[in-house]
């Protein structure tokens, strides 16, 4: 009776753990089939902030924190407990590939830029930011007429002036 107990015990242990292993195999591989199918359209997932090689080079040692804020964007993640540093960070997954993940950290002493971590590195050659500068000449406004309605509440005593 006692062999017949310990036969079945350790057949219902094999049985489990077999189970949770071709479970998780099984899992995988309906996955790759599901990325695989055709006709079935996938979208790129973006996430976080999007921080280019430009902008990095645009960085300079001693900008302040709105400088900064200004070139690379809001923060992703500022962490309470270390205020003299911001982390952003960008996935993107396209069409269910691989995914791209890249961060970089930036790092203050005392309100300015001291630093920067990460996958980015800043480039020696110093480049200028571009930004549109074209002046565009803006006419004057001509001042119209007044109108009956506008002479009658004048005349009252309501008038309203709309002055730019």
């Amino acid at each position: 009776m006692r062999t017949l107990l310990i036969i079945i015990l350790v057949s219902v242990l094999t049985t489990l753990l077999t189970a949770c292993s071709t479970a998780k195999t099984l899992n995988d591989e309906m996955q790759v089939l599901a990325e695989n199918m055709p006709g079935v359209y996938k979208i790129n997932v973006r996430q976080g902030n999007v921080v280019t090689q430009e902008m990095i080079d645009q960085l300079r040692p001693g900008m302040d924190k709105r400088q900064v804020k200004f070139l690379l964007g809001t923060p992703l993640l500022v962490d309470p407990f270390h205020k003299e540093r911001w982390d952003y960070f960008y996935n993107l997954k396209k069409g269910g590939s691989q995914s791209t993940r890249e961060r970089i950290t930036v790092i203050f002493k005392d309100g300015e830029l001291a630093g920067l971590k990460g996958d980015f590195r800043p480039s020696n050659e110093f480049k200028p930011m571009t930004i549109n500068t074209e002046v565009v000449d803006v006419p004057r406004r001509v001042e119209d007429d007044k109108t009956i309605v506008d002479e009658a509440l004048e005349a009252i005593g309501i008038e309203y002036d709309e002055k730019y």
